[in-house]
C-alpha cells in the first residue's frame, strides 16, 4: 500500500504565513494500524516527490499515483510512485478564484476538492469533483474576515466521506463560519453549517445590555461599526476622470461599468493603473483595479489582437486591508513586469532564481505579504510565483 505524509513545511511570503510541506510517499506491504504508526513504518520504502512542496493535502489513486493541486509551483502535479515521473499541468480555470487560506483540501481519494471561491464581493465554501470540476455542494455566501496574518481556519477531510471546515467570516460581526459535510455516492451532503460570534477575536462585539429608560422615555441604542469595516469604507477609490493617461474609450468602458479604482496605501502617488505588452510583445495594453461594491477586479484594455479574458480575479477589498502602525491601508496593488520568481524547491536544480519573459505580465501584490505575477498566453491567465 501508499501513504503520505506531509514533512519540513516552510512558510514564504507568498503563502501568506501558511506552511509548505514536503511530500513523503511511503509504501509498505502492511497495513497501517491505528497508533501503530512506528512499527508498520519501519518497513517502509520511503521516497520524497521532487522538486513540489504541497500547501494543501494530498490523494494517493490506486496505489500507484500522489496528486496534489497548488503549493508554491501554483500547477496540478501528480507523482507516479512505480517511474519516479512527476508531470505538472496549469489549474483549471474554476480554481483561479479560489483563496489560498486556509488551503484547499483534496479528499484522500482524490474524488472531490474543497476550497472557497470568489464571487464578486462574496465567498463560498464550494466542493467539486476531481478533475471534472462539477460542482457538488456549496455553502450560502459569506463575507470573509481579513485576518493579520490571514491564516485562520481550516478545510480538512475526516476520511474520504467526511468534510469539516471552519474559517473566518464578517457576517453579523467577527464570527466563525462551520461546516460538516458527507458524502453520498457521487453527492457531497452538507449535514450542518453554522455561523456563531468569534469571541477569541479582539474586535468582536459583546451584547451588552442596554439601561433600562425612565418611565416614559426612550432612549436609542448607538450602533457602531467594527474598525475593518470602517477602514474598508474609507479606502480611497478614485474615479477614471482623475487618470487622463487612459485611453479615452477604457476610461468610458470603466465609468459605465461604475469602476473607481482604489489606492494602496503604500505608495502616495495615484496608482493602480498599468500600461505594458500584456497580450504580446509590442501591442499596447491597459490594466485598472476595479472597484465596485467593495470589490475589486482586474479590468482589461486590449491594444491588439492577442487578448486574455479582460476581467479577472474579483476579491474583496476588505481583504486586503492591514493594520500598520499608521493605522490600517488597504494594500492591493498591481504592477507591469517582466519576470516571475522560482523558488528552490520548485527548480531542477534547487536555485532561488527570477525568469524572464517574453511579454510583460502583470504582478499583483498584497503589500508586504506576497503576490502573484499573471501572464496571458495561448488566451488564458497563467500563474507564477511573484516576489517576496
Amino acid at each position: 500500500m501508499v501513504s503520505t505524509k506531509l514533512v519540513d513545511g516552510r512558510a514564504t511570503p507568498a503563502s501568506f504565513g501558511w506552511r509548505f510541506y514536503q511530500v513523503e510517499v511511503h509504501q509498505s506491504n502492511m497495513a497501517p494500524l491505528m497508533g501503530l504508526d512506528r512499527l508498520w513504518r519501519r518497513f517502509d520504502r520511503l521516497d520524497t516527490v521532487p522538486h513540489i512542496r504541497s500547501l494543501g493535502t494530498v490523494a494517493v489513486i490506486g496505489d500507484t499515483l500522489v496528486i496534489g493541486v497548488g503549493g508554491s509551483s501554483v500547477t496540478v502535479w501528480s507523482y507516479d510512485v512505480r517511474t519516479k515521473e512527476l508531470t505538472r499541468s496549469p489549474v483549471p480555470d474554476w480554481f483561479n478564484a479560489s483563496w489560498v487560506t486556509p488551503p484547499a483540501a483534496l479528499s484522500p481519494d482524490g474524488r472531490f476538492i474543497a476550497y472557497l471561491s470568489q464571487d464578486r464581493d462574496t465567498t463560498r465554501l464550494t466542493v467539486r469533483s476531481w478533475p471534472q470540476g462539477r460542482i457538488v455542494a456549496q455553502t450560502p455566501p459569506v463575507s470573509l474576515r481579513p485576518l493579520n496574518p490571514p491564516h485562520g481556519g481550516y478545510i480538512v477531510w475526516g476520511n474520504p466521506n467526511e468534510l469539516e471546515a471552519n474559517f473566518p467570516v464578517s457576517d453579523s460581526g467577527p464570527s466563525i463560519a462551520s461546516l460538516q459535510a458527507v458524502v453520498r455516492g457521487e453527492r457531497v451532503e452538507v449535514a450542518r453549517w453554522a455561523i456563531y460570534p468569534d469571541y477569541s477575536d479582539p474586535d468582536v462585539r459583546r451584547p451588552i445590555a442596554a439601561p433600562e429608560p425612565a418611565p416614559g422615555e426612550t432612549k436609542a441604542v448607538e450602533q457602531t461599526e467594527d474598525q475593518w469595516t470602517r477602514a474598508d469604507r474609507l479606502i480611497k477609490r478614485l474615479p477614471p476622470a482623475e487618470f487622463p493617461e487612459l485611453p479615452t474609450a477604457f476610461k468610458a468602458e470603466l465609468e459605465q461599468a461604475g469602476c473607481t479604482i482604489p489606492q494602496s496605501g503604500f505608495d502616495e502617488s495615484r496608482n493602480n493603473v498599468i500600461h505594458g505588452s500584456f497580450g504580446a510583445m509590442g501591442q499596447e495594453d491597459w490594466a485598472v483595479l476595479c472597484s465596485r461594491n467593495g470589490t475589486s477586479s482586474i479590468f482589461m484594455h486590449w491594444g491588439g489582437p492577442v487578448q486574455c479574458p479582460s476581467e479577472r480575479l474579483p476579491q474583496s477589498d476588505k481583504n486586503f486591508l492591514q493594520g500598520m502602525p499608521e493605522g490600517i491601508v488597504f494594500s492591493r496593488s498591481i504592477a507591469a513586469t517582466t519576470s516571475y520568481h522560482v523558488y528552490p524547491d520548485d527548480d531542477s536544480a534547487g536555485v532561488d532564481r527570477e525568469v524572464l519573459m517574453d511579454h510583460d505580465g502583470i504582478d499583483d501584490v498584497f503589500q508586504g505579504k506576497g503576490s502573484t505575477v499573471w501572464l496571458c498566453r495561448g488566451g488564458a491567465w497563467i500563474a507564477f510565483a511573484g516576489g517576496d
